[in-house]
This record gives C-alpha cells, structure tokens and sequence, in this order.
C-alpha cells in the first residue's frame, strides 16, 4: 500500500513531499450557533462557547432584582422611617440615605462580583461575565457598571436607550451599562 500524498507530518518532522505542508497548531474559531458569542476561542482555559442570555430573560432578572432589592431596602429601613417619623431629624435621614445606597451597593455590585450574579439573574439562569475572557467580573468593574446604569437612569434619553441597546448591539447583545464595564450576559 503506497503512502496518501497528503497525509499529515507529526509536528516538527520535516515533510518529504514538498507540496506537504506541516500540521500547525492553530485556534479554532466558530462557526458558531444562533446566540453563541462570536470569536471566543477553542481551547484557552474557559467554556468556548458562552450562549449569551436571552432578551426577555435579562429584562425579568433585571425586574426581578428591583422587587428583591425594594423589599430588602424597606423591610430593613422601617426602624429608621419610624425614627424619622417620630422627629429624629437630619440624623436619620442621613442614616437612611447611608442605608440607600449600602444596600444598593450590596445587593447589586457586590453580589455580582461575589457570585457572578444577583438573585433575579440567578432565577432567570443568567450571569455577568467578562467580554474579553469569559471570567467572573472585578468588584470595581460591577461597581461602575451598576453606576453607570444609574447615572443613565436619572438622564432622559440615555436611560431609555441603555436597556433597549442589547436589542440592536451585535455580536454581544451589550447595553450600554455592559458596554462601559466591557462584560455581556451569558447563560449560566
């Protein structure tokens, strides 16, 4: 049986057949399914295929935190809305817009450093990653996208479109919070 012209040269081996080119070792990229993330290479250490999440399930998990903050915020600052209630002056207010954004900072950022995810993304299997690695983000990277969520939030036009940009954003379906913080949700 005589030898296949083209078959493969073990790696560093020298071809004898000139038209014979060696095996190169290579990165395999896509061809990807519908909602995979685009360019996330084949083999360097995380998942080679992150799914992004789905739209309706990002705009539950994002609803559903509100609900989970909202009720962790006021069962939690009912003593101090009593206090000001009963003339306790700049003192519990003070506390209580310390208490505002403490557990803002809690719930939202820190939670999602901490386990990649908050309760509403966790119910609709969905957490933040990094856009560039895959990886769980930094506390400082969530901490600025959740304050650019809220600073676009107070600002007519931009609080409209940081939501509504995952519609149209290609490949990584980012809004615009995502977008700052360079991160994208994917399936859990």
């Amino acid at each position: 049986m005589s030898a296949q012209p083209h078959s493969r040269v073990p790696a560093g081996a020298q071809p004898t057949d000139p038209t014979q080119q060696p095996a190169a070792a290579t990165v395999a990229y896509g061809p990807y399914p519908p909602g995979v993330a685009y360019g996330a290479p084949i083999g360097t250490g995380y998942p080679p295929y992150l799914v992004l999440a789905n739209l309706g399930a990002r705009l539950g998990a994002r609803l559903l935190d509100i609900v989970f903050w909202y009720i962790g915020y006021f069962l939690t600052a009912i003593p101090l809305m009593i206090w000001i209630d009963e003339d306790g002056g700049t003192l519990a207010l003070t506390l209580l817009l310390i208490w505002l954004g403490s557990s803002f900072v809690l719930y939202f950022p820190f939670s999602t450093w901490k386990f990649g995810s908050t309760l509403g993304k966790r119910i609709c299997n969905i957490r933040v990653v990094r856009r560039e690695s895959g990886q769980r983000i930094g506390f400082w990277r969530a901490v600025g996208r959740e304050a650019f969520y809220m600073f676009a939030a107070v600002i007519p036009v931009l609080g409209l479109l940081n939501p509504l940009w995952c519609c149209w954003d290609k490949p990584y379906q980012q809004c615009l919070h995502d977008k700052v913080a360079d991160t994208m949700a994917v399936i859990r």
